[in-house]
């Protein structure tokens, strides 16, 4: 029997911010994007829902944003909601005190990733890889019960979580918008 696992990133975060901020600025924005829900205007593609509901179990971070995207696509279910699939934790380099807008950070932390490939240095802490092997086998042992399994997670995190799965016997299948809101990896193992 062929196993079936699709991670989708959440639909649009309701917190926007325009500007510039500093290390402590983002900290800020980071915490309330954190705690905010969906974009009013968020909307799932309906072959997602077509998706949700073929699904055998439906699983969601503990995220406000994935727990009402999750709510979105499958309203009629109730999914098991984890932890162990939130976003990564984030350690944003101490700039000073430069001010970036978002897109500027998140090229800090594309370099800051980069060094890391370069010298060898871990690209993520232990604890955080840990947690996706955790979550790999959670979902996979999901999946061995109840395929196919849809999880409502984040883009850090599924990208992380991808290698402890392959290491699995997952295989990626199919990758639909790659890390934009509402994308989804089609994961599958076994037949």
């Amino acid at each position: 029997m062929v196993e079936e696992l699709v991670l989708i990133r959440h639909g649009p975060s309701a917190h926007v911010h325009s500007g510039r901020m500093d290390v402590e600025g983002f900290r800020r924005w980071r915490a309330a994007y954190e705690a905010a829900g969906l974009s009013v205007s968020a909307s799932p593609p309906p072959r997602l829902k077509v998706l949700a509901a073929r699904a055998g179990a439906l699983v969601t971070s503990n995220a406000p944003r994935a727990i009402e995207s999750m709510q979105l696509l499958a309203p009629e279910r109730t999914p098991i909601v984890s932890p162990l699939i939130r976003e990564l934790e984030v350690y944003p380099p101490n700039l000073g005190g430069v001010r970036l807008p978002l897109a500027g950070w998140a090229l800090a932390f594309v370099g800051q990733w980069f060094y890391r490939k370069v010298t060898f240095a871990p690209r993520a802490p232990e604890a955080e890889l840990a947690r996706a092997r955790e979550a790999a086998a959670f979902l996979g042992e999901l999946a061995r019960a109840q395929s196919p399994v849809v999880a409502v997670t984040h883009v850090g995190f599924r990208a992380l979580v991808m290698k402890p799965l392959e290491a699995d016997g997952w295989r990626r299948a199919a990758t639909d918008g790659r890390t934009r809101h509402w994308s989804a990896w089609t994961f599958l193992r076994g037949g």
